[in-house]
């Protein structure tokens, strides 16, 4: 599966001649469509230096080059639409952004006058530089499949710009040269790309950075699930037959990518599943992401015409006609259609908070006239809340600040991961004792000591606490108790010798 696109821009030309495209998107938004293009480099990041096949340098920048498209909702204009030919030319400047104009301007007239120009031809719903509508408008990271070009669902991007997103991507490339490669170190790479274009989207002012998903397919449909373990700025996550599902062993070596690091509501839609026996063959057998996302709202939605390659629209528009095994082409763009309709509907749901588009998504497909033999759906509701440290300390202090012990048991019931710092919890305690309030502090001293029992600083702090009350005897008990867990608690020891001679 992760090489399934890896050069199918170029292998697209060797294709044989089909049919113009029926239309891969449902009916487009309100909202015109810009593109913008923009070359620029993360410093963070550099690439190693690269040869070509003649053992000739290739020229590189000072950083790693991230050639950024991005639609974007924009008012309607005169200029001329793109057309599939101007995103293929575009892409020969992704990495190298030296590549000649002149040289990119012929090889997009030779697209334009050969066996596939109908498909080059067809023109898109953006404008290039369009002037941006007013307003701000959730953000949607796209991530490619493995080693792809960042337009390869092009049309699943401008549908949702349509409909009022910010759409970013950037193509797919490795850790340390441009092909992409299959390990934790080429997922994270792309990752941090996401991330990169997450920061990018803080400089828009059409972006609301506080309404983030990111989507992928393929091999970016795992890297996304990576980059959202990495960062809370991520709020949704949308998989097109994503590679969460079929790497078990290079998620599972990154030990930050679980679901509790992911607690975000995820829309899964992927090909008809193969068999047990294939899976074993494949060696693919493992345990499920998306069957651990407790913590989530899950939906997962199988297109039943579809394989894996049907998920790019770019490789749709180039596919022959008898490509599509026992389906005809009209079955698999029916599929495409209605799986892009979800997409956007999750996204209306869980990034503008539309109560409708979540009804929507939680109905049988054939209740929106799409056939079970095209999609099916399954929901698996969130089983629990993931709670933290905020959520105890808010509780606590709502609270009066009493009872640490039964609140940390209740939530460590509701919540299987669960967890508190007994170190940060002794911090915390400090804090309220400064601040006048020892009993509290005392609470938090207790709690640390009941998850560690061999915490001697804890109960040195106790001791502190209670002597700030005015209890000696319960001082003395808490400073008694550091020292015989741990022999080096000095305080403890001198101030048993002082409480005990009267001081």
């Amino acid at each position: 599966m992760k090489k399934l696109l890896l050069l199918i821009l170029c292998t697209a030309a060797t294709l044989n001649a089909a049919a113009a495209p029926l239309s891969l998107i449902p009916e487009a938004g309100p909202h015109a469509v810009g593109l913008r293009i923009v070359q620029q480099y993360d410093y963070s990041r550099v690439m190693d230096a690269q040869l070509d096949a003649f053992g000739k340098p290739l020229p590189t920048g000072s950083g790693r080059a991230i050639q950024t498209l991005v639609w974007y909702p924009a008012r309607k204009t005169a200029g001329s639409r793109m057309q599939v030919a101007d995103y293929r030319a575009a892409s020969l400047s992704d990495v190298d952004f030296a590549f000649s104009g002149a040289e990119a301007a012929r090889q997009r007239a030779a697209w334009m006058s050969g066996p596939q120009k109908a498909q080059y031809g067809s023109a898109t719903l953006a404008v290039r530089d369009a002037p941006p509508s007013g307003g701000i408008y959730p953000v949607v990271i796209y991530a490619p499949s493995f080693a792809a070009p960042a337009q390869e669902n092009l049309d699943l991007c401008e549908y949702l710009a349509s409909h009022g997103y910010v759409v970013i991507a950037s193509r797919s490339l490795g850790a340390r040269s441009v092909v992409m490669t299959e390990d934790v170190e080429g997922v994270e790479a792309q990752a941090a790309d996401i991330a990169f274009l997450v920061n990018y989207a803080q400089t828009l002012p059409q972006a609301d950075i506080s309404k983030v998903a990111a989507t992928g397919f393929s091999w970016g449909g795992m890297a996304n699930v990576f980059a959202a373990a990495r960062s809370s700025r991520i709020k949704a996550l949308v998989s097109l037959d994503g590679s969460i599902r079929f790497h078990p062993k290079i998620w599972g070596a990154a030990t930050y990518v679980r679901p509790a690091r992911t607690p975000v509501p995820m829309l899964s839609l992927g090909a008809r599943a193969p068999s047990a026996e294939e899976l074993e063959l494949n060696d693919k057998l493992g345990i499920s992401y998306l069957n651990s996302m407790k913590y989530s709202d899950v939906y997962i939605g199988t297109m039943h015409p579809m394989t894996h390659p049907h998920f790019s629209a770019w490789h749709l528009r180039f596919s022959a006609d008898d490509a599509f095994g026992d389906y005809q082409r009209a079955d698999v763009v029916l599929a495409y259609h209605s799986g892009t309709l979800y997409v956007r509907r999750f996204l209306d749901a869980y990034l503008k908070n539309d109560a409708q588009a979540r009804a929507f998504l939680q109905q049988s497909p054939a209740r929106h006239g799409i056939a079970p033999q095209v999609m099916s759906m399954q929901f698996r509701p969130a089983k629990f809340s993931l709670l933290g440290e905020s959520d105890f300390l808010r509780v606590f202090a709502d609270g009066g600040f009493k009872d640490a012990q039964a609140i940390y048991t209740s939530m460590a019931a509701a919540s299987p991961d669960f967890k508190l710092s007994p170190l940060n919890l002794n911090n915390l305690g400090y804090q309220l004792l400064r601040g006048n309030k020892a009993r509290g502090a005392v609470e938090l001293f207790k709690l640390a000591t009941h998850i560690e029992p061999q915490f001697g600083n804890a109960f040195d702090s106790e001791g502190e606490a209670y002597e700030a009350l005015g209890e000696k005897a319960l001082a003395i008990a808490a400073y008694e108790k550091a020292v015989a867990v741990d022999k080096e608690q000095v305080n403890a020891m001198a101030r048993i010798k002082a409480l005990s001679a009267g001081g």
